[in-house]
């Protein structure tokens, strides 16, 4: 019985997202559509700064969604997840009452809260997980307009060529990482979420040689500090990576649209000097495989 109910809360929520992602899609696509070059890709970057600040809004606000961060994409997550357990006795057995066959599209529509009370966080796990598919789609586009700058630069100079051992204005962080390192590192920011959005190796690579176009937003300061501290003492990376990130504007501060400064990042630093921020292990964990590399 109560499975069979959350079941047919899933059908109830996936028409939604279907046409309220449908909306949204349309509607940014339009947009796009008045851009060009460099302008689209800036503005593609704002929408995933924009989006991604408004799904960690809606997970700080809303504890008993965090489950779905990783698990939207999953067929029935509504029940495959640990949502159910997140809920209250009150929460659950207004989901399992609720005559799903009596939902109102027209008035959903009109106002997605509408059925807020008798279905809680129902609006809100619609917005959760349209935001989710659209910032994926951005990430994606995102990557796809860098390629053809990534393909410039290697025409140009041959990855090889552009050896990870130069010094000077095309290494200004002095960087000995290999593909390898970049790989592994790609999965110790994305698990310590160092940087509000996923990244990918080719993206962690511009950022350490400083061929962004753009700049990644910092999810929390003191981790990046981290995690430059610690490249810094293996000697991954120079010991100036503080003056290398704020003279190459490559990081947006976590609450205001503005570049991170030798000032952000010296605070940041000498912060974790004596107490290492919360997941700090990760990091600790991913820098140590790197002497295999």
């Amino acid at each position: 019985m109560i499975e069979k109910q959350f079941k047919l809360l899933q059908k109830l929520i996936d028409k939604c997202v279907k046409r309220d992602y449908d909306a949204v899609s349309e509607a940014f696509s339009m947009k796009k559509n008045y851009l060009k070059g460099e302008q689209r890709l800036d503005y593609i970057r704002k929408e995933i700064f924009r989006i991604t600040e408004e799904i960690v809004s809606i997970n700080l606000k809303n504890p008993a969604l965090k489950t779905f961060a990783f698990d939207w994409h999953i067929p029935n997550f509504i029940w495959e997840s640990s949502f159910y357990e997140n809920l209250t006795t009150d929460e659950r057995k207004k989901y399992i009452a609720f005559p799903y066959e009596n939902f109102d599209d027209k008035l959903y529509i009109e106002n997605p809260t509408s059925y807020d009370e008798s279905l809680p966080y129902f609006s809100v796990i619609v917005k959760l997980v349209v935001y989710s598919k659209f910032l994926e789609d951005l990430q994606k586009e995102e990557q796809e307009r860098m390629l053809p700058l990534t393909t410039i630069n290697t025409a140009v100079e041959p990855k090889e060529t552009a050896s990870k051992n130069i010094v000077g204005k095309e290494n200004p962080f002095n960087c000995k990482l290999n593909n390898d390192a970049f790989q592994l590192l790609t999965n110790c920011v994305n698990n310590a979420r160092i940087f509000t959005t996923e990244i990918t190796p080719q993206i962690l690579e511009d950022f350490f040689y400083c061929r962004l176009s753009g700049a990644l937003k910092s999810a929390n300061n003191k981790l990046l500090a981290y995690f430059m501290m610690k490249l810094s003492m293996q000697r991954h990376i120079t010991f100036e990576w503080q003056s290398v990130i704020a003279n190459n504007k490559l990081v947006i501060a976590p609450k205001k649209e503005k570049y991170l400064n030798n000032s952000d990042l010296s605070s940041a630093n000498d912060s974790i000097k004596y107490i290492p921020p919360k997941k700090s292990e990760i990091i600790d964990k991913y820098v140590k495989q790197l002497k295999k590399h």
